[in-house]
């Protein structure tokens, strides 16, 4: 017989500093640093786009917490999912985050640099690789004093050719990648992308609101695959200030995860 989640509560320690969040309805419990990097939309808005066959063998690069890899544990439950960080305290939350959900035995982690993917991870072993990367170029911006909040937004360690360069190791011929980047960086990215025999498939443009600019891109792209690239309609966070919009909603109140799409 299984345990409860108020048993595992029990077994998973919340440190002071920490909280124990939910998202899906309770689906998904997740403890984060008060104020160290926490998830934030666009790791949902990202979970919400991926689109897999179940029985994948998934590789989330720089897992953080752990989020992505708890959503596609739930939509993807006959599916392995290895999850990659450097930062030793990331890897602490993802393991009792994992536990806390119950997921231990098909989330493994793994404490690497994606810089040295090659080393430690077979070529073509997956058949899709998720990632929600640093973005910001170490010259633009001002770098966050937080070292969590640093590396999660700056390019301090990984900069995208080296993030692509793991991409497209570690993925099959015909395996999926999946990525939400800023849309001021499309170009970069499309370039890049297809230096690397990474081939966009699919793109979709995130709006904060229905009249501004789109602030990021989602992305799939397949691993030696085809040209043909469909831009999908775009998504608006806000439909006015502090209202969301029907597709955030949507995602925000989706309980219990949605099984896979043909």
């Amino acid at each position: 017989m299984g345990m409860s989640p108020s048993s595992f509560d029990t077994l998973v320690p919340v440190g002071a500093d920490e909280t124990l969040d939910s998202w899906g309805k309770g689906t998904v419990r997740i403890i984060q640093k008060k104020n160290g990097y926490r998830f934030s939309l666009d790791a949902l808005i990202l979970a919400d786009f991926i689109r897999l066959k179940d029985r994948s063998r998934i590789l989330d690069l720089g897992t953080g917490s752990g989020i992505l890899a708890l959503i596609l544990a739930g939509i993807y439950p006959h599916s392995r999912i290895m999850a990659l960080e450097l930062a030793p305290e990331f890897i602490d939350l993802a393991r009792r985050n994992s536990i806390l959900n119950q997921y231990q035995d098909r989330i493994s982690l793994i404490r690497g640099d994606l810089c040295q993917l090659p080393g430690f991870i077979k070529k073509g072993a997956f058949d899709a690789v998720v990632s929600n990367p640093p973005y910001r170029p170490l010259h633009h911006g001002r770098i966050n004093p937080n070292p969590q909040k640093a590396m999660a937004r700056h390019e301090i360690r990984a900069t995208l050719p080296r993030l692509l360069e793991g991409v497209a190791h570690a993925l099959k011929v015909g395996g999926k990648w999946f990525v939400i980047y800023p849309a001021w960086r499309l170009v970069s990215l499309l370039t890049l992308a297809r230096q690397h025999r990474l081939e966009p498939k699919k793109i979709q443009l995130v709006h904060s609101f229905p009249d501004k600019e789109a602030e990021w891109v989602l992305m799939e792209a397949v691993y030696q695959g085809r040209e043909e690239l469909k831009v999908l309609s775009p998504i608006t966070i806000y439909q006015e200030s502090g209202v969301y919009g029907s597709q955030l909603l949507r995602i925000l109140q989706k309980a219990p995860p949605e099984r896979p799409r043909s």
